[in-house]
């Protein structure tokens, strides 16, 4: 791991993505780039004619598939070379100018939807059972059960020219958020006595200190800033709500979550059993909460002392090969088609090692069909840093196996699901490590951990998904988000979610305001998603490292799936059945078992 932050080209060949797999040159890149210029009108032929025949449907289909596909590598390959350096203008230029291609390429095809849904329900059936579209059948099927729901020609028209009048409400919040009010941050001393300005990305590290009163100070001094913007943030969050509703009234949905949990083919039910499931497990989340003030020695809690380790981190510093090992002993369960193949990842560089002077920050795992997976990663030697290796390889084998596994208009899983395959990766490397560890301090540490995991992904998600559900039904139902409204509902589920051991004075009051923040309730009912992933994964890794027969298998089945079939059929096919109550209360029951062990350990 280098000592310093180094220029790119200083960054070892082997520490670095080979993207050249992708393409050897911007020389190559520029030649199918080039290529694209015809697709716009070569699309236009198939206008009007998808209703002659199923070869002619297939003939356009195949078509439209290999333009998206070249489009992919494209913007893939232009992306990552962006990523190394955000400041090499080369590259934010090509991915600026393969980003207007694909606007273009939208505009050009259009028409394919309507004119397929168009096709008269019988007939399109009795075509789907044609040898020509059988290949085809099950994504078109995801295209035609949108059909009730599908506007006139000019209908869809109108209403696409609203997406981004729509989205100034999402962009105004970013704006606020990330320019404006971090300009206003006030500074605060550190637990070394210096002065440093608050931003929006050392808040959650300041909230992380061992040193109480710069805990506090951060989290007053964060807030204060909030709440001056709440009016605004409660018009943006109306507008944002009200645009949900407008465009699920408008394609006849009964409700905006309705419209959001259909795209995700996803029934209501499993929405509300997810709220009710924690809400029936909340005693177990208060005890955590009491077990903290009490590990902490807090005479009083405060929200702000929720996210600090009971143990602090270690810090021992492992190296890459350390945590590559690590990574792939932990998986080591799933049997050796996937360690072969991750290990092989590994040695044939998919992933960018090491932080370099303007890369990306975070991680990610990508690719595109016509690539292997690659891992962005700023590794920094904190078993932190190991477990986001761990959580991206998982993304990186999902999308390896189903790509392998389906064809290309079948490969690319479905959001619902996309979280599962890191998480068990994670779940798989907790076990592991906790075998392995002697040292109590230690194992606290990782036991704590996975609390911090589930109080943050699973319940505090929940919390958000029950909260947004609120906001948008108090709407529909013709009332508005008044800043009043929003402080106080929010603020009732917060105390709700946390339970009696926490003094809830002047001191917490601020955290009233922290729906303002939330850059997730404008992206309509997605935060849900984030829960059910957990507990899918939690449920997957138990019966995995319990030895249940078949449990490997059904696994790696559903990583093979693709978008083959539902994502709630691929997940039951992998035995979590998200429609029952049992995964999330099993998922809930883990993390008693974890916090049991925790109170043993210290």
């Amino acid at each position: 791991m280098p000592d310093e932050l180094k220029s790119r080209n200083d960054i070892p060949a082997e520490a670095k993505w080979s993207v050249e797999a992708i393409y050897t040159s911007n020389d190559e890149w520029e030649d199918d780039f080039d290529e694209t210029a015809a697709f716009m009108e070569s699309m236009k032929k198939w206008t009007g004619r998808l209703g002659e025949a199923p070869r002619t449907l297939k003939t356009a289909i195949e078509e439209l598939l290999s333009q998206i596909r070249l489009l992919e590598k494209l913007f893939t390959y232009a992306n990552m070379k962006g990523d190394e350096d955000l400041g090499n203008s080369l590259y934010s230029g090509m991915v600026s100018r393969i980003r207007s291609r694909f606007i273009e390429f939208d505009a050009a095809q259009s028409f394919f939807t309507p004119e397929l849904l168009a096709i008269p329900e019988d007939t399109i059936n009795s075509w789907l059972t044609t040898s020509e579209l059988e290949p085809y059948r099950t994504w078109l099927q995801d295209i035609l059960r949108f059909r009730s729901h599908t506007l006139s020609e000019k209908e869809e028209k109108l209403l696409a020219n609203t997406a981004e009048i729509i989205s100034g409400f999402s962009s105004a919040f970013g704006k606020l958020s990330n320019v404006d009010m971090p300009a206003r941050f006030p500074e605060i001393r550190d637990e070394n006595g210096n002065s440093v300005r608050l931003t929006t990305g050392n808040y959650s590290a300041f909230l992380q200190k061992e040193d109480r009163r710069v805990r506090k100070d951060a989290f007053l001094g964060f807030y204060g800033e909030i709440k001056g913007n709440v009016a605004t943030k409660a018009a943006l969050l109306e507008g944002q709500v009200k645009s949900d509703i407008f465009r699920a009234r408008t394609r006849k949905y009964d409700s905006a979550i309705e419209a959001s949990l259909f795209n995700d083919m996803v029934n209501l039910s499993v929405y509300d059993s997810l709220i009710k499931s924690v809400h029936d497990n909340l005693p177990v989340l208060h005890r955590y909460f009491q077990f903290r003030k009490n590990a902490l020695n807090l005479d009083s809690a405060h929200i702000y002392d929720v996210n600090v380790p009971i143990v602090p981190e270690s810090k021992a510093d492992y190296s890459w090969d350390e945590a590559v090992d690590l990574t792939l002993e932990a998986v080591a369960p799933l049997g050796r088609e996937y360690v072969d193949a991750l290990a092989g990842g590994f040695g044939n560089r998919w992933a960018d090692r090491y932080e370099n002077i303007g890369k990306r920050s975070g991680a990610y795992s990508g690719g595109c069909y016509d690539s292997h997976p690659y891992i962005l990663h700023n590794f920094n030697g904190t078993l932190s840093s190991v477990f986001t290796l761990a959580h991206e390889a998982g993304h990186s084998m999902h999308s390896l196996l189903s790509r392998k596994s389906q064809p290309y208009h079948m490969s690319d899983y479905k959001i619902l699901v996309a979280e599962v395959a890191s998480t068990t990766n994670e779940m798989l490397l907790i076990d592991l490590l906790l075998k392995r560890m002697d040292d109590k301090r230690e194992k606290a540490y990782l036991l704590d951990h996975l609390l911090g995991k589930f109080k943050s992904t699973l319940v505090r998600q929940t919390m958000f998904a029950e909260f947004e559900k609120l906001i948008h039904e108090r709407v529909e139902s013709g009332n508005s988000l008044t800043p009043d409204y929003l402080n106080s509902s929010y603020y009732d589920l917060v105390k709700l979610y946390h339970g009696d051991c926490f003094a809830w004075d002047d001191e917490d009051e601020p955290v009233t305001a922290e729906w303002s923040r939330i850059p997730h309730f404008y992206y309509n009912f997605y935060v849900y998603k984030y829960a059910t992933g957990l507990s899918s994964a939690v449920d997957i890794s138990s019966r995995i490292l319990a030895g249940e027969p078949g449990a490997i298998e059904s696994f790696i089945g559903f990583l093979k799936g693709g978008s083959s079939k539902p994502p709630l059929e691929l997940l039951k096919g992998a035995g979590v059945d998200l429609t029952t109550p049992e995964p999330v209360n099993s998922a809930l029951l883990k993390m008693e078992s974890t916090l049991e062990e925790l109170e043993k350990v210290l």
